[in-house]
């Protein structure tokens, strides 16, 4: 008797809850509103082990394709709805209303999800009213806490996605592999200078540097495990990166519960008092990276181009395409982007970069 093929050999690791990296703040007659922390906000079964605000966390990647462990996507959500689009910045797939065509909202009685719809986050009202942003669904292994299964993470921190690309992508390189491989996932501080707002500090993720090479190359002999991880819960909007006042605005009127009840009613004759500077604060620092961030997203996108090996044309069409210039590969020769590659098309490109990458992955050989 011989196993079942394509069933016996399969081995799906559970997720067993989430990480967040912030916490909401609630008050009467408000909307709750995200407020980053410079501590990972953990269950208490995490917490048991790092304490109640680790800063650090002694992690793995459950397996190689970084595409099911980091998916990174485009995605809106609505307060009626739950999430609603999903795109590369290219195409997307969009809940669709049937009666009207538009997207769903609190007054769609029956809707569809549509694919290959038009996605452009410079044109997308969504995205500028940052009820859509970019979000890496990040699911770790965390060894020493008890319990067999996955943590998710969600960020939409543009250097906390570098940051961890850059270091799967590094992993890969030196040492052939990424999972199984004993890590420190850390919360620690940058500048940053927002457009149109003084230089401030943030905290993002990254691997610490004090990791000896010589140490991973011992472990990396040990062979990898073989698994299929859960999809990342995405259904809901996620409480720390999506304000509710956001979403809410869009659909005046509506009957919703909120994602964490219903805020207490204000007195009477009470103006509404607009999301404290600090909620915006944070959507706007994150969608405003610097030039060293710029130069580093350059970094990632010249490796993938070696990886990919697109045609000419292709990179071409492209560009001229979504932004009406000029550029083919020789650009991405140089150390830095040319002054007429943007933060936002570098962006953007990057998007369609992976998004080609996942789907080759797909693609049976």
């Amino acid at each position: 008797m011989s196993p079942i093929a394509n069933l016996s050999d399969i081995v799906r690791i559970p997720r067993l809850g989430k990480i967040r990296l912030g916490i909401k703040v609630e008050q009467p007659g408000k909307h709750p509103y995200p407020k980053p922390t410079d501590y990972f906000v953990v269950p208490p079964e995490i917490a048991d082990v790092f304490g109640d605000k680790p800063k650090e966390l002694d992690i793995m990647f459950p397996m190689e394709d970084s595409s099911q462990f980091a998916q990174q996507w485009l995605r809106a959500y609505s307060m009626t709805q739950g999430l609603t689009c999903v795109g590369d910045g290219i195409t997307s797939r969009r809940k669709v209303d049937t009666a009207t065509g538009a997207m769903a909202s609190h007054e769609t009685v029956e809707w569809i999800w549509k694919d290959d719809m038009h996605c452009d986050p410079q044109d997308c009202p969504e995205f500028l009213k940052k009820r859509c942003r970019r979000v890496m669904n990040l699911q770790v292994l965390i060894p020493v806490v008890p319990g067999l299964g996955v943590w998710q993470i969600d960020t939409s921190s543009f250097y906390s996605i570098v940051n961890i690309n850059s270091m799967i992508s590094l992993l890969k390189a030196i040492l052939g592999r990424c999972s199984m491989i004993p890590l420190t996932l850390a919360l620690g501080p940058i500048e940053v200078s927002p457009l149109g707002q003084k230089k401030k500090t943030v905290y993002i993720m990254h691997i610490k540097k004090n990791i000896k090479l010589s140490d991973l190359a011992k472990v990396a002999l040990l062979p990898p495990a073989q698994a299929l991880i859960p999809p990342p819960e995405v259904e809901e909007a996620p409480a720390d990166l999506y304000p509710e006042e956001v979403l809410a605005e869009a659909e005046p009127g509506a009957e919703v519960k909120s994602l964490s009840g219903p805020p207490p009613a204000p007195e009477p004759g009470a103006e509404a008092e607009p999301m404290p500077e600090e909620a915006w604060e944070r959507l706007v620092e994150e969608e405003s990276p610097q030039p060293e961030a710029q130069n580093v997203a350059w970094n990632i996108v010249k490796a993938l181009l070696n990886e990919l090996k697109p045609k000419e044309g292709l990179v071409t069409q492209w560009f001229q395409k979504h932004f009406s210039v000029s550029v083919n590969l020789a650009d991405f020769d140089s150390e830095k982007p040319p002054d007429k590659i943007t933060e936002q098309m570098l962006k953007q490109f990057h998007n369609s970069l992976l998004a080609t990458k996942e789907a080759k992955a797909k693609t049976p050989k």
